[in-house]
């Protein structure tokens, strides 16, 4: 189950640079309007007819769910459900509806891991180091080919 499946407006939550900076990646992170962008044009080739996708910068862990009154429900991997609670915990004590937290599984790459930024990059990194070796020379073949 995924938000795009239940709501009839998704509002889809994007660290902005300053806090994805905060978390300390030894990889680069692409700037917030391409990872912002990104998002949306996943959601929008997975939405429904009607449905009405909303992007948004997320500043702190909470992001528009810890003060939007509107936000009925807050979609969790399982590992950051706990934080997701904390979130609807702290919404009851600013005098709004607790928001439903349902918890999914994160999306898996080929070798059955959850996959996030920093295996992407890495895969990248290898990837690109690879071909970067397939191209250059070694010393034996550029003394004997000519």
């Amino acid at each position: 189950m995924n938000a795009l499946e239940i709501g009839r407006t998704v509002v889809v939550g994007v660290t902005s640079d300053e806090f994805a900076r905060s978390f300390g990646k030894a990889h680069p992170i692409e700037p917030y309007e391409v990872r912002a962008l990104r998002v949306l044009r996943y959601c929008l080739r997975k939405a429904k007819d009607g449905q009405r996708i909303v992007i948004v910068p997320l500043d702190d862990v909470g992001g528009p769910a810890s003060s939007d009154p509107s936000i009925e429900a807050i979609i969790a991997t399982e590992e950051t459900a706990a934080r997701a609670i904390e979130v609807s915990l702290n919404r009851v004590k600013r005098g709004l509806k607790p928001a439903i937290v349902i918890a999914v599984e994160p999306v898996l790459g080929a070798d059955g891991q959850p996959i996030s930024s920093t295996r992407l990059w890495l895969a990248y990194a290898s990837a690109h180091q690879n071909a970067s070796a397939r191209c250059s020379p070694d010393e034996s073949t550029s003394q004997s080919a000519f």
